[in-house]
């Protein structure tokens, strides 16, 4: 439409009929003095949704539950006021959260608009399994027990690991001077919020052999016990301070005693401590003069509690100057509630920095001669480290020292403490007086084997499959 500008001046248009808030075709008119012209405006949308995402992302899903996308909280917007969100995992479209497996999966969220216009953000998501419980079981226990009795129970997570010692133990409802069943909860929290519980039961009796018919009804599956060892649940934190009786009270779960009886009606009789556990195999160590001498027998080895096996061992020794030797025990042949209580000794490289003439230490055999006697605990204290000319001739001054009093026969190969709970050395040969012995050694004294150098042993342990 042209003309001049008095012609133009009384052109009107009406656009009354556009709405370009609202997608669509409309009718505009402009109207002259001598004529009417008609067209349209056609309204189109090119702008995406606005999408936002709150927090419910954030939350922590659980393995093996259904949730509904909704809880990641997107949310679209459009000025078509028209919009629909979905939700994609792997390229394919999802309407159920749900996921079999620990892990961070990523979701698409996608909002489309009615005229095809799309926005896309993606979210990790933190999925985890709730904490698992193994060594579950129940337990004959004899009246008169208490709670110390009752076996541990452990748990674990796919993400935190070990959760053992974060496990809530419910025995109020035991009553352990009468007979009766009774049930047992224990209850566990991740790092994360999600927990677990289970329960067994607990059965007071007054037979003792109804308890021994019992003691093998839990085994615990190798998987499970990685786990254990992996958390640390067989070391123990040794005391900052001395203290001679928690020595005595804890420390003996870490003893073995090694004793044979022949045909003829002889015996011998000799000792060992735990120094690693691992998923498959407990390593023991020992005077090389004790396992030397009973290897290729039958023995009979006990543990701390009375619990014993049979068995055949071969062992490996550290050196001919150094007579620290390695033998190990299958796992698997341990009986569940002995092995669940022992412990590997604790060990610090620098105990001779602290270890000197004077120090104080605990020689502790347990269940000497296979429990015929309890246990030999003798106090001694270190004489020197540097040996005399004497002791020279029958060992190697650089793996030995000495301390006060004899040992006495079968204590050979035990483990020598500190007042800390640390092992020290390893029992090994007793010197008897001599009248040209130096003054200080002339009541007698035991050769130590030093074990800052038993850490090789270990290295070398794969020899005992051989």
């Amino acid at each position: 439409m042209t003309g001049n500008d008095w012609f133009m001046d009384h052109v009107k248009i009406d656009i009354s009929d556009v709405n370009t808030h609202t997608v669509g075709d409309y009718k505009v008119r402009a109207v002259s003095l001598f004529s009417i012209y008609t067209y349209k405006i056609h309204v189109r949308d090119t702008t995406p949704p606005v999408l936002t995402i709150g927090d419910g992302w954030k939350n922590v899903l659980e393995t093996g539950k259904m949730y509904d996308p909704d809880i990641i909280g997107a949310e679209a917007k459009d000025l078509s006021g028209l919009s629909f969100v979905k939700y994609y995992y792997n390229g394919q479209e999802i309407e159920k959260l749900l996921f079999t497996e620990p892990g961070r999966p990523e979701i698409t969220v996608r909002a489309t608009d009615g005229n095809a216009n799309r926005a896309e953000k993606t979210v990790t998501l933190f999925v985890d399994s709730p904490p698992r419980f193994y060594g579950v079981h129940d337990q004959y226990m004899l009246i008169g027990s208490g709670e110390d009795d009752v076996d541990p129970v452990f748990a674990y997570d796919e993400v935190d690991g070990g959760l053992t010692a974060e496990i809530k133990r419910d025995l109020s409802k035991v009553d352990f001077k009468n007979i009766g069943d009774y049930r047992v909860t224990y209850s566990v929290t991740d790092g994360y919020g999600l927990d677990s519980s289970v329960a067994s039961t607990i059965h007071i009796v007054s037979s003792r052999q109804r308890v021994e018919e019992h003691k093998d009804d839990c085994v615990i599956i190798p998987e499970d016990f990685a786990h254990a060892v992996e958390e640390g649940f067989f070391t123990y934190e040794p005391l900052e301070k001395p203290d001679r009786q928690w020595v005595v009270d804890n420390c003996d779960v870490t003893l073995i005693n090694l004793y044979t009886l022949r045909d003829d009606g002889s015996s011998s009789s000799g000792s060992a401590f735990i120094y690693e556990i691992t998923p498959e195999y407990i390593y023991m160590v020992s005077a090389y003069h004790v396992t030397g001498f009973l290897e290729g027998e039958p023995l009979w080895l006990t543990f701390y509690d009375g619990s014993r096996i049979r068995m055949t061992m071969r062992s490996i020794r550290l050196s001919a100057g150094n007579e620290a030797s390695l033998f190990r025990v299958p796992v698997s042949g341990i009986p569940y509630h002995t092995l669940v209580r022992l412990r590997e000794v604790t060990t610090d490289e620098e105990i001779y920095d602290y270890v000197g003439a004077g120090t104080p230490l605990l020689e502790y055999c347990r269940n000497w001669r296979g429990g015929e006697i309890e246990s030999l605990i003798k106090d001694v204290n270190v004489i020197s480290f540097t040996l005399s000319e004497i002791q020279k001739k029958f060992v190697d001054q650089g793996s030995y020292y000495t301390t006060t009093r004899k040992s006495v026969s079968g204590m050979s190969g035990t483990a020598v403490f500190d007042l800390r709970g640390v092992l020290a050395g390893i029992c090994s040969k007793t010197m008897y007086p001599l009248e040209t012995e130096e003054p200080k050694y002339r009541n007698g004294c035991d050769f130590v084997l030093r074990v800052d150098d038993i850490d090789a042993l270990m290295d070398r342990a794969k020899e005992l499959a051989k």
